[in-house]
């Protein structure tokens, strides 16, 4: 009972003496919850990332089949190789062969009109066991392997028939592989979490036998269940391969990854941003607890006396370790409190990133870390009162070293941080602005497209008004509206472009058997004349496309330095290139063969200085070719009308565009318009989302650095106050003072400077290579940032030493009662 009194007397001491020093408390504590929460998050992210289906019974024992072409490494491989795998691994291993994921429309009721969309996966038999489905009713193995039968899930069940036990009935569909009438073989449970391969319903395999030929599109994917992969793996080297496909590989992935390195991305590149969040959340919280430490290492050193009076009441060295910790818990526990409720407030704002369910165990498991972090920690306070007190007994007196280590880990953070955020901002920056040879500014994109926007499932259709669109708006000059434009096919979307190869003048007489080569490939996009003058886009040298009359066997195109590199054309009035369709009457369009208004030989009329893809890539070789308005283009994907208006008048051009639209019977929900900035920008979403939030945890680093620096100063100071009394009375001045003091915090905070620099460089330049532009921010950027530090904590410094000289030294040098 005695050592519970003492220790609640103890615990009433600790939040009496909180008033002393609340507000470094309070940001201790805060320190803590956002650490807390940072790395809650990230390793909750990290851990979701890392574990895709997880719910599926002995996930970890599920990997997918990759293979090598001696290109790339994709996870799509021919039918010739699944059927033999399948059955080479046949007693071995549990094998799942799949084929395409295709967008079907359900007709619940039968009617035409009353329909809506759902996903089927096409699978054989094996994947019922390879992925260890929960079957609620019938027979799904029999199911798959009986044409016109289906597998539903319990919600598609639900949602046709209203309930799930529903084996025997039919329903109509219309999608690729499944057309007509479907009979319902079995009903599984849904899909409890992410999963690598998302499915409504699962249908028998439709191979066609074009499919069944080696040179086929690999549309396969297999998966594979075994506790001995290596085992397996040997097995592939048994596939019979032509000769001339002797050359491909294969091995296995986890299905937990495969949807990150299944195209053969390392493991850090795929998951860098997991990883890196991960290690500066890591980073925030040790600097969270140093942060705590040096708090109470400076409060504890201010208190030597009565540690003195507890040893000399009789306590024990562990009693007064016991008294320390009691006084640290207090805010230990607050922050840990205040990160328990911002992740509850998170999650019922659905903001926590990654797997909810799984986000209470990654808080416990950092929890729990916290608080070894924090008692082991306070063994440094006890260390350095211990080393004070006897230093005391000794007849010296305590001369307040500062607690440097801690200062150093303190400035590492936040100059490690500080370089990441304002290196992520320039780059982001810089390309945001960067000059790409076309105005973008008070620019309004109407997506018209056919393709579906996020979130909907079917688009409105604007063919009949298309074209008509831009005079309809251009009417609208009291919203603001200056100008509109319809482009067919929307040149600043990288999807709107076709790819075609050019020959040379042999190469187009026939006379080179091999001509369709990725060596003579290059985008083509088709520009109306009207965009020239409505982008300004610019022309680096030479002439822009004209509407002019056509000559037979000439095509007028422009091309792109990347173009003009590629296929040397130097000089491009001098090109010598031909497309089209040959003599013998081949097409040379890749993938297309209903463009035939570009034919014959190329004239080069000049060289465009645009620059269309984001710098997520190189820029690609990019023909340019003139079409006139209200061309005819199938390729209608990704149309949009644009529309300029005034500076300043968006939200005036936005309604107009709204209220035509309306007389067009278009509905609310199907308008879908935003900035043309703002849509190029979107090509950047996921950096600018990272990059806000690390400038968010960089506010918080240097808020609890320099709150660990004044605490430090504040209590090492107090404790020379004596020394810079006698300083004074010897006639020592403020400068003679304040200058030691400011040397030494100094070099504390240059040495975190330069231990941060190397691996916060190293960090950028991972993260650069994600880029063609740009380059990883130098040794300049961390001087600024050690300097921009180096003047608050002068300032500090002088604050602190100015207060203290302003003490009368007969006052401090007074003898204590």
């Amino acid at each position: 009972m005695g050592t519970i009194s003492l220790w609640v007397q103890n615990l009433k001491q600790a939040l009496r003496n909180l008033r002393s020093h609340g507000w470094q408390a309070g940001i201790s504590a805060m320190g803590l919850a956002v650490g807390i929460v940072c790395l809650t998050f990230s390793l909750n992210w990290l851990w979701t990332e890392t574990n895709y289906d997880y719910f599926r019974p002995g996930y970890k024992d599920l990997y997918l089949v990759q293979y090598n072409d001696s290109t790339r490494w994709t996870v799509s491989v021919v039918y010739n190789v699944a059927v033999q795998m399948d059955s080479l691994l046949e007693g071995k291993a549990e094998v799942g062969v799949v084929g395409m994921t295709s967008g079907i429309q359900v007709y619940p009721s039968g009617r035409k009109e009353d329909y809506f969309r759902a996903s089927s996966l096409a699978a054989s038999s094996g994947m019922v066991r390879a992925l260890g489905l929960t079957v609620l009713s019938g027979d799904p193995e029999k199911a798959l392997a009986m044409p016109g039968h289906v597998v539903l899930t319990e919600s598609l069940a639900r949602k046709i028939f209203g309930r799930t036990d529903v084996v025997g009935q039919t329903f109509e569909t219309s999608g690729y592989g499944v057309d007509g009438t479907q009979a319902v073989g079995a009903v599984i449970a849904d899909n409890e979490g992410r999963t690598f391969r998302g499915y409504d319903m699962l249908s028998p395999l439709n191979v066609q036998e074009s499919e069944r030929e080696w040179n086929a599109f690999g549309l396969y994917m297999v998966y594979v269940r075994t506790e001995e992969p290596r085992v397996v793996e040997e097995a592939f080297s048994r596939i019979y391969l032509p000769q001339e496909k002797s050359y491909w590989k294969f091995r296995l992935i986890p299905l937990r990854t495969a949807h990150k390195v299944g195209y053969g991305e390392s493991f850090l590149h795929a998951y860098f941003y997991p990883l890196a969040f991960t290690l500066i959340s890591v980073l925030l919280l040790c600097s969270a607890v140093v942060n705590l430490l040096a708090v109470y290492t400076s409060v504890f050193l201010g208190r030597v006396r009565e540690y003195a009076l507890r040893r000399s009441l009789g306590a024990s060295a562990w009693q007064n370790a016991v008294w320390m910790l009691t006084e640290v818990m207090p805010v230990a526990l607050s922050g840990i409190l205040l990160g328990c409720v911002a992740l509850e407030w998170l999650a019922h704002e659905g903001q926590v990133p990654g797997n909810l369910s799984h986000v209470y165990v990654c808080f416990a498991q950092v929890v729990g870390a916290v608080l070894v972090l924090v008692v082991a920690g306070t063994g440094y306070p006890v260390h350095k009162v211990r080393r004070a007190y006897r230093f005391t007994l000794g007849g010296g007196a305590s001369a307040g070293r500062s607690h440097a280590w801690l200062l150093v880990v303190q400035c590492f953070a936040s100059a490690f941080l500080l370089f990441i955020s304002l290196g992520m901002q320039r780059q982001l920056s810089g390309m945001m602005n960067q000059d790409l040879g076309f105005e973008r500014e008070d620019i309004l994109r109407l997506h018209t497209g056919r393709k579906y926007w996020p979130g909907e499932e079917d688009p409105f259709d604007f063919k009949s008004i298309f074209y008509d669109l831009p005079q309809e708006f251009r009417k609208e000059a009291a919203a603001g509206i200056t100008d509109a434009i319809a482009l067919p096919a929307d040149i600043f979307n990288r999807f709107s472009r076709r790819r075609i190869n050019l020959l040379t003048e042999e190469e187009w007489n026939g006379k080179k058997d091999d001509r369709l080569t990725p060596e003579n490939e290059i985008d083509y996009m088709e520009v109306p004349y009207a965009a020239f003058d409505f982008f300004h886009l610019h022309i680096l040298r030479g002439a822009r496309l004209e509407g002019q009359p056509e000559q037979d066997g000439v095509e007028p195109v422009m091309f792109n330095e990347a173009a003009c590199r590629k296929f040397r054309a130097g000089d491009f009035r001098k090109v010598n290139l031909y497309v089209g369709s040959d003599d013998t009457g081949h097409n040379i369009m890749m993938y297309t063969t209903w463009t035939n208004h570009i034919a014959g030989k190329l004239e080069v009329k000049g060289i465009m200085d645009v620059r269309l893809s984001d710098f997520h890539e190189e820029e690609r070789p990019l023909m340019w070719v003139g079409i006139p308005d209200r061309h005819e283009c199938r390729f209608v994907e990704h149309d949009a009308v644009y529309v300029k208006h005034a500076p300043g008048r968006r939200e005036d051009a936005e309604a107009a565009i709204r209220r035509v639209l309306r007389r067009f019977d278009v509905p609310e929900d199907k308008i879908h318009l935003m900035p043309l900035e703002q849509y190029m920008a979107d090509s950047y979403k996921e950096e600018t989302y990272y990059a806000g939030l690390l400038s968010a945890l960089t506010v918080f680093s240097v808020l609890i650095t320099f709150s660990g620096v004044f605490s430090m100063l504040l209590y090492s100071l107090r404790l020379r106050r004596r020394s810079m009394a006698i300083r004074r009375v010897m006639g020592a001045g403020f400068r003679d003072v304040f200058r030691p003091q400011l040397r030494s915090y100094l070099l504390y905070v240059v040495v975190g400077g330069v231990l941060a620099y190397f691996p916060a460089a190293l960090l950028m330049h991972k993260w650069m290579e994600y880029f063609h532009y740009g380059e990883t921010p130098g040794v300049g950027l961390m001087a600024a940032i050690v300097c921009g530090m180096c003047v608050v904590v002068s300032l500090i410094v002088y604050g602190q030493v100015r207060r203290c000289m302003n003490d009368k030294p007969v006052e401090v040098l007074r003898p204590e009662a």
